[in-house]
């Protein structure tokens, strides 16, 4: 079982640099847009501080598997298979990156329900600093934007409550003593002595999300220069705010066109040409980041497997 889903893991790796190829063609890019040194800056800044984020962000999602499933599970499990699923969101579907994050329940020979459930708690709460952050950067211009887009976000967020109450109660009649059992287990992870460890996978999104709003911020320095600090601090936060709505929003996977429209309906066409470019910008050092990730992920693994070989066998 383990051998076919490594091979089905493989093919499906295959085709996710597959996309990621097709994505970075289909961006249609020009050399002589990065001419400029400022924005070439704000490319490098995007990749490094983003792959570094890819890598971190498996944190809390380990954090949460931890405690739902009562294992120790290493960070060296867990890593080279998140930045591997990360690239699944190039794949159609958008769903895939998710999925894939299962392949730890089948090294660790855990629960699939246990990864799966804190799969969803992690993106619970990526969603929820997201959104915290946004609308503490926006201030006012967030009245606006919540006018313009809170039929789609009720829609689609009713969408979602009603799809999972649905599967909750479908699974609740079919395996009525193990949701029961599950439900039992989980209750013992938010007890007192576990709450620590559950607040540092909480928490860690509000970190990783004013690291990125810092990163926006410079690179909208960087590549907008026209902007006045009000006109940045809002389009960082209007940025972050479209990632909410690209996410919620079926059919727009990464927020594809969304981040534009944000942006340009926040500050109007004062900096249209540099808002594009900067999407641009931040979309190919996003891309190559988890490229980057995925490899680091890969050495990282064969680096801890041959050091887990006797001596005899390396040679």
């Amino acid at each position: 079982m383990k051998k076919a889903l490594k091979i089905i893991g493989n093919v499906v790796m295959v085709a996710a640099l597959a996309f990621v190829i097709k994505k970075l063609f289909d961006m249609d890019i020009s050399i002589s847009q990065f001419r400029d040194g400022k924005v070439l800056a704000a490319l490098v800044i995007c990749l490094v501080i983003q792959t570094v984020i890819i890598i971190c962000s498996c944190y809390p999602w380990l954090v949460f598997t931890r405690s739902l499933s009562g294992r120790k599970i290493p960070y060296s499990a867990a890593m080279p298979v998140y930045t591997q699923s990360n690239l699944y969101k190039y794949l159609p579907g958008n769903v895939f990156q998710y999925v894939g994050r299962n392949q730890l329940a089948a090294d660790m020979d855990i629960s699939h329900v246990d990864v799966a459930c804190a799969t969803v708690l992690d993106v619970l709460f990526c969603v929820f600093w997201t959104a915290v952050i946004s609308v503490g950067l926006l201030g006012s211009r967030i009245s606006g934007l919540i006018s313009k887009y809170w039929f789609s976000l009720l829609i689609d967020g009713a969408a979602a409550i009603a799809i999972v109450a649905f599967i909750i109660f479908i699974i609740s009649l079919k395996f009525k003593e193990k949701f029961k059992a599950y439900i039992s287990r989980y209750s013992k992870a938010f007890a007192k002595e576990n709450r620590p460890m559950l607040l540092r996978g909480v928490f860690y999104y509000l970190i990783q999300n004013i690291v990125s709003a810092v990163m926006y911020f410079l690179c909208l320095w960087l590549i907008v220069p026209q902007a006045d600090l009000s006109d940045l601090i809002a389009l960082t936060g209007a940025f972050m705010f479209a990632w909410i709505i690209g996410f919620v929003t079926p059919g727009a996977p990464g927020g594809i066109g969304i981040r534009e429209g944000v942006m340009l309906f926040v500050c109007g066409d004062n900096f249209s040409d540099r808002i594009v470019l900067f999407v641009l910008v931040m979309r190919i050092g996003s891309v190559i980041a988890d490229v980057a990730a995925f490899l680091i992920g890969k050495i990282y693994a064969g680096k801890k497997a041959n050091s887990k070989q006797p001596s005899a066998v390396r040679k």
